[in-house]
C-alpha cells in the first residue's frame, strides 16, 4: 500500500520535542513556510500520530523521555506507512556516534540544534522534494512487480567470477522456493527442475558462455505439491572492458498456461475431435514419414481406408448425436482391433484409415481386413437402438519400388470404391485393372460433360402395350448416346458414371425436356393417348428443387402433366419414407402419374407402399424371364400382380420377349406390358413408325 502524500495541498509535517518552546519555534518556522505542522512531546506520540496521519515529514528530537528520537524512529520505520517519510533528527550532540546512530534508527537526515532556520528550511525542502523522488520510484517498482507478478515473470543474475546467483523475489514465488530452504539457488533450482531438463539448460549455458550468443530455453520445474510448471529462461551477456563475460542475466517465466494451450492447439489440429483418433492431416504425415525411413524398401506398408456401408441411414434415422455416440464405439472397437504401433485415423465421415508397417505378406493384411470387418458387424447399442453396420475395405500395398504417398492413397481409395461398388461387407487389394476402370471412368465423365454440351444425348423409346388389346398406350423414355466417334454407346457404360459424378441430374433434366417436347408433338398428330414414362434416379429425387424443375420443364412444353408418368425406384423412397412421400403428393397434386419400377428388386417397400401415392407398379424382367411355355416360374409375378390389384394399383411387366409371356400376363389379368416381343427402344422416328402401323393392326381387327 501506498500513501498518497502527492493528494494533500499542503505537506503535512510531524515535528517531535519534549522541550514547548523548542516545538514551538520550529512549527512556527514551517508554517511561515506554508506547512501544515502536528506536534507531539514524545517518541511514543509520535509513533501514533504517524499512524494515524502519515506526514510527509517528521521532525525529531533525538532525548525524549518515554521513547527517544532512535527508538521512535526505529518503531516508525517498522510500520507500512513509516517506510518512506522523511525522518530528520534534531541533536544538539555534534559528535560522529550520535550521526551514525541516527542512521542506522532510520534518520534520513540530521540537524544540530540550537536550528539555523535558514538551513533547516533549506533541508526540509530537500526531504520532501527527496520524498516525492522516492515515492516514486518505489510506485514504478510495485508497478513493475505487479506487472511481474501478472505476467509470472521474474529476474536472475549471475555473477561468473564468485559464481553467484541473485534471483528477483518473483523467482522464489514462481519456483515456490523459500530464500533459506536450500544452501543456495543453484541447488535450488537443481531441486526442482525436472532431471531430463537438467541437460538441456546445462547445454544451453555452456553453448552461451562457449560462443558469446543468448540462449532461450523452456524446461520442466516440479513443485512441492507435485504439480508441474513449464519454464522459460532466456540469458543475455554483460562483458567487461576487455570483451570478457562477467555476467548472465535475464527473466524466467511461467508459460505453463501456454504450453498447455500450445498442446491442445496441436492435439485439436492433428487429432479428431470426436474419436481423438489421429485426422487427415496426421495421417498423411505418418504415411510420408513411413515411406521414407531408411530400409523402407524391406519394409512394406499396407495401407488400408475403411467407409462404414449406409451410415447416413443410421444419421437420418436417429439423427447425428446417435450417429456420432456410433462412430465412438466403432473408433474405440476399431483401435483394440489393431496393433499399438499401427496408425488408425479418421479421415472424416464415416471413413477411417489404417498403416501398416512392416508387412509380411497380403494374406496377413487379408486376415486383419477380414477382422476388421467382424469388429464392424457387430450389433452396437446406442441410447436403446441396437445399430449394425458393415464396411468396406480398400487396401494398398508399397511396392519394393518406390510408392510415394499420394499414389499408394489413390490405390487404396480405387480397390474401396470397388468394394462399395460390389454392394460392401467386403475387402478387395488394389490392382492395376481397378487402375484401368477409373482411367477409363474419367474420360467417360469428360466425354460426357461434352455430350450434354454438344446435345449428343438422344432419347430413345420403348412402346409400353396394352396386354388385352395390343394398343400402344404409351412408352418409356430411355436416354442413349451418340458419341461422334464410337457410335451409339449403350447405357451401361455410361449411366453408373453419370450417377457417381452427378451428371444424372442435368442428363435426367435433358431427358425430360426432350421427352415431354417429344410427346406433345404426337399428341399434335393425333396420338393423345400417349403418356411417355420418364426414369427419375436417386439424386435427382433428393435435390431440394426438383418438384419445382418438373413443373417447370413440363409447363415449358406445353405437355398436360396428366400425360406424364415419372418412375421411382425403392431406393428413392427407402433414404426417408416421410419426405418420398410429402414429395409424391406434391406431384400427385400436380397431376403427374407415378410408378414404382423394378418392384421387388431393392429394398423392399412392401410395408409402405400402402402409405405411398402411386398409380403403377412395374414388374422387373427378372420375374418375367424365366417363365416358360408351361407358365411355370412366374409366381413372383403372379404374387406382385395379385397386391397390385388388391391395392387398386395399375401394372406393367417389363422383359416380354416371347408369346408365352404374353400370354401367362393376360391370363394374371396384367395391365401393359413393354419388351422385345413387340421392340426394344427406338428413336423417335422408328417409334411413330411403330405407331402408325399398330394403329393400321388395330384397324384392321377391328374391320
Amino acid at each position: 500500500m501506498i500513501y498518497r502524500f502527492d493528494e494533500r495541498k499542503k505537506p503535512l509535517i510531524l515535528v517531535v520535542d519534549d522541550e514547548l518552546v523548542g516545538r514551538i519555534y520550529i512549527e512556527k518556522a514551517l508554517e511561515s513556510e506554508g506547512y501544515e505542522v502536528i506536534t507531539a512531546e514524545n517518541g511514543q506520540h509520535a509513533l501514533e500520530l504517524t499512524t494515524e496521519h502519515a506526514p510527509n515529514m517528521v521532525v525529531m528530537d533525538v532525548l525524549m523521555p518515554v521513547m527517544d528520537g532512535y527508538t521512535a524512529c526505529k518503531a516508525i520505520r517498522a510500520k507500512e506507512k513509516g517506510l518512506h517519510i522523511p525522518i530528520m533528527m534534531l541533536t544538539g550532540l555534534d559528535d560522529i556516534e550520535s550521526v551514525e546512530k541516527s542512521f542506522e534508527s532510520g534518520a534520513t537526515d540530521f540537524v544540530i540544534k540550537p536550528v539555523n532556520l535558514p538551513i533547516f528550511k533549506q533541508r526540509v525542502r530537500h526531504g520532501l522534494k527527496t520524498l516525492q523522488t522516492d515515492l516514486e520510484l518505489y510506485k514504478q517498482q510495485l508497478r513493475q512487480s505487479h506487472a511481474n507478478k501478472v505476467a509470472k515473470m521474474g529476474y536472475w543474475d549471475w555473477e561468473i567470477e564468485s559464481d553467484h546467483l541473485y534471483w528477483s523475489e518473483e523467482v522464489y514465488d514462481l519456483l515456490d522456493v523459500k530464500p533459506d530452504e536450500f544452501a543456495n539457488n543453484r541447488e535450488a533450482l537443481k531441486a526442482r527442475i525436472f532431471p531430463e531438463d537438467h541437460e538441456r539448460l546445462r547445454h544451453a549455458t555452456v553453448q552461451s558462455l562457449r560462443y558469446g550468443i543468448p540462449y532461450r530455453v523452456e524446461f520442466k520445474v516440479k513443485r512441492p505439491d507435485q504439480t508441474f510448471q513449464v519454464v522459460y529462461q532466456d540469458a543475455e551477456l554483460i562483458r567487461d572492458d576487455q570483451g570478457k563475460v562477467v555476467r548472465m542475466l535475464g527473466i524466467v517465466q511461467d508459460i505453463t498456461e501456454q504450453h498447455l494451450a500450445r498442446k491442445k492447439i496441436h492435439h485439436q489440429y492433428y487429432y479428431d475431435t470426436l474419436t481423438d483418433l489421429p485426422n487427415r492431416i496426421l495421417f498423411h504425415e505418418r504415411l510420408e514419414h513411413a515411406l521414407e525411413r531408411p530400409g523402407r524398401s524391406d519394409n512394406r506398408i499396407a495401407v488400408i481406408l475403411i467407409n462404414l456401408d449406409r451410415f447416413k441411414n443410421i444419421n437420418e434415422s436417429y439423427g447425428h448425436k446417435t450417429g456420432d455416440q456410433f462412430l465412438k464405439l466403432i473408433a474405440n472397437e476399431l483401435r483394440q482391433a489393431v496393433r499399438s504401433t499401427d496408425t488408425l485415423s479418421r479421415l472424416g465421415a464415416d471413413e477411417f484409415a489404417l498403416i501398416i508397417e512392416g508387412v509380411g505378406s497380403s494374406g496377413s493384411i487379408g486376415e486383419i481386413a477380414g477382422k476388421l470387418l467382424e469388429t464392424l458387424k457387430k450389433t452396437h447399442l446406442v441410447d436403446d437402438n441396437e445399430l449394425i453396420t458393415t464396411g468396406s475395405i480398400g487396401i494398398a500395398l508399397s511396392s519394393s519400388e518406390n510408392c510415394d504417398k499420394d499414389t499408394l492413397i489413390r490405390q487404396a481409395e480405387l480397390a474401396l470404391n470397388h468394394a462399395k461398388k460390389v454392394g460392401g461387407n467386403q475387402f478387395f487389394f488394389f490392382n492395376e485393372e481397378m487402375k484401368s476402370r477409373a482411367l477409363q471412368s474419367l474420360n467417360i465423365e469428360k466425354e460426357l460433360r461434352h455430350a450434354l454440351e454438344n446435345d449428343e444425348l438422344v432419347v430413345f423409346y420403348q412402346p409400353k402395350v396394352c396386354v388385352q388389346t395390343g394398343r400402344i398406350k404409351g412408352m418409356e423414355a430411355l436416354i442413349r448416346w451418340q458419341h461422334p466417334e464410337r457410335g451409339l454407346v449403350p447405357p451401361f457404360e455410361f449411366i453408373p458414371v453419370a450417377e457417381n459424378t452427378g451428371l444424372i441430374i442435368p442428363i435426367g433434366k435433358q431427358v425430360l425436356e426432350k421427352a415431354c417436347q417429344q410427346t406433345k408433338r404426337w399428341h399434335q398428330k393425333g396420338y393423345t393417348d400417349l403418356v411417355v414414362s420418364v426414369n427419375v434416379s436417386v439424386k435427382q429425387f433428393l435435390q431440394q428443387n426438383f418438384a419445382r424443375e418438373v413443373e417447370e420443364v413440363i409447363a415449358s412444353s406445353g405437355l398436360p402433366p396428366a400425360f406424364v408418368d415419372l418412375e421411382i425406384t425403392e431406393s428413392c423412397t427407402m433414404n426417408n419414407i416421410e419426405t418420398a412421400i410429402t414429395l409424391l403428393n406434391t406431384f400427385r397434386e400436380m397431376g403427374l402419374l407415378i410408378s414404382m419400377d423394378d418392384f421387388g428388386t431393392g429394398f423392399s417397400s412392401l410395408s409402405f407402399l400402402n402409405q405411398l401415392p402411386l398409380d403403377t407398379l412395374k414388374i422387373d424382367r427378372a420375374f418375367i424371364k424365366d417363365i416358360n411355355e408351361n407358365h411355370e416360374h412366374g409366381e413372383l409375378a403372379r404374387l406382385i400382380i395379385t397386391m397390385a390389384k388388391t391395392l387398386n394399383l395399375h401394372t406393367v411387366a417389363e422383359g416380354v420377349e416371347e408369346p408365352y409371356h404374353l400370354d401367362f400376363l393376360q391370363q394374371l389379368g396384367c395391365d401393359e406390358y413393354q419388351g422385345f416381343f413387340l421392340s426394344p427402344p427406338v428413336p423417335a422416328k422408328e417409334f411413330e413408325v411403330l405407331l402408325s402401323v399398330n394403329e393400321q393392326k388395330l384397324a384392321e381387327a377391328s374391320s
